[in-house]
C-alpha cells in the first residue's frame, strides 16, 4: 500500500511540481536562497518533527547549548530546501553547465576504476547534496548506478528518478526490488560504479551499531558487496564553496580478503566511522529529518543478547 498511487499522493506531487516549476525559472542563486527560506518555516508547520530533530542532535552533541542545537536543526532543514533548488536547477542544465556548478575532485580515481573495469562502490549518504554528485558524475560521462530506498509517493519517486538520471544511469531499490543484492552484484561484475546511500534506517538489517553515540540499524550491504565482489570503496563527501558544490572522491578503501560475518561487521564499522566523522565536522548539513534511530530499543535488546558484538 505504501507505493500505490492515490489522490492524496497526486495532490502532494502537484504541489511539489508547481514549486519546482517556480524554482526552474529563477536564477540559480535566487532559487537556492528561496529554497532555504521556505524550509525555514518547518518549526511552525512540522513542529513535532522539528522537535525530534533537536532531540536527536542534543543526544549526539551533549555539549551543545539548546541555542546551538536549534541552529543546527534549522541549518539542516534549510539545507533540504537548498538541495531541492539545486537539484531542480541542475537537472535542467546541459552537461557543461552542470560541471560549472559541480566540481568533482578525485575524478581520476573513478575514471581509472571505470577504464580498468574493476568496478567499485561509492560510499555516500544524505550529506550536503548527494544528488548533485550523481548528476555531476553522469554529466562527466561516468557510467554509474545508484542504490537507494524508494519514496513512498510513487509520483514523486518517478519524477525524482527522471531528474536523477537525465544524463544516464538508473536506480536499484533496496526496499522494493525483488533481489537487490543480485541486481547490484550483476552490475559490479560488469565493472560499473555503484553508489549506495548508507545512512538511512534499515527495516530489516541484522547489524546494530553505535552511530553518533546511539544504537542504530546499519546496513551491511556496502561492506558485504565489497568483500564478496572484491571491489574497492570510494568514500565521497560533498561540501559547498563559493556557490559551487564540491564533491571530493577520497582514496579507495580495499576490503578484507576473507568473507565472514566478523569481517563484514568490522568493515561496516570502519565505513560508518568515516561517515560519522563527516557529520561531526559539519552537523548542519546532514539530514536529521530522517528518523535514524527508529530501531534503537530493538538494538538495545539485541546487544543485551549479543554483548560480544559491541563494536563502538
Amino acid at each position: 500500500m505504501r507505493f500505490e498511487k492515490s489522490p492524496s499522493y497526486f495532490i502532494q506531487y502537484i504541489g511539489l511540481k508547481t514549486l519546482c516549476l517556480g524554482l526552474r525559472i529563477l536564477p540559480y542563486q535566487t532559487a537556492c536562497m528561496l529554497g532555504r527560506n521556505c524550509t525555514g518555516l518547518i518549526p511552525y508547520i512540522m513542529r513535532k518533527r522539528f522537535e525530534r530533530c533537536m532531540h536527536d542532535i542534543q543526544l549526539a552533541f551533549p555539549d551543545k547549548t539548546p541555542q546551538e542545537v536549534r541552529q543546527i536543526a534549522m541549518q539542516s532543514w534549510r539545507n533540504i530546501g537548498q538541495i531541492l533548488a539545486e537539484f531542480v536547477k541542475l537537472s535542467s542544465y546541459s552537461r557543461e553547465e552542470v560541471l560549472k556548478r559541480v566540481t568533482i575532485r578525485g575524478m581520476e580515481k573513478l575514471r581509472k576504476a571505470e577504464a580498468e573495469k574493476t568496478g567499485g562502490i561509492i560510499h555516500i549518504g544524505h550529506f550536503t547534496n548527494w544528488e548533485a554528485f550523481g548528476l555531476g558524475v553522469s554529466a562527466a560521462g561516468i557510467d554509474s548506478i545508484v542504490m537507494a530506498q524508494r519514496v513512498d509517493n510513487p509520483y514523486v519517486d518517478e519524477e525524482t528518478n527522471r531528474l536523477r538520471h537525465v544524463f544516464g544511469g538508473f536506480t536499484i531499490y533496496s526496499n522494493h526490488d525483488a533481489n537487490p543484492f543480485f541486481s547490484t552484484t550483476r552490475q559490479l561484475k560488469k565493472g560499473r560504479l555503484l553508489g549506495i546511500l548508507t545512512d538511512q534506517n534499515v527495516p530489516g538489517a541484522e547489524i546494530f551499531m553505535h552511530f553518533l553515540g546511539r544504537i542504530a540499524a546499519i546496513s551491511p550491504i556496502t561492506a558485504l558487496l565489497s568483500i564478496r565482489m572484491k571491489v574497492p570503496i570510494f568514500p565521497v563527501v560533498v561540501t559547498r564553496e563559493n556557490g559551487k558544490l564540491i564533491c571530493t572522491v577520497q582514496d579507495p578503501i580495499y576490503p578484507p580478503a576473507e568473507y565472514n560475518q566478523e569481517n563484514v561487521r568490522k568493515f561496516t564499522r570502519q565505513l560508518t566511522d568515516i561517515y560519522e566523522g563527516w557529520i561531526r565536522q559539519d552537523p548542519g548539513n546532514w539530514l536529521w529529518a530522517h528518523n535514524r534511530w527508529k530501531r534503537e530499543e530493538e538494538g538495545k535488546r539485541w546487544f543485551a543478547e549479543h554483548p560480544q558484538c559491541q563494536i563502538k
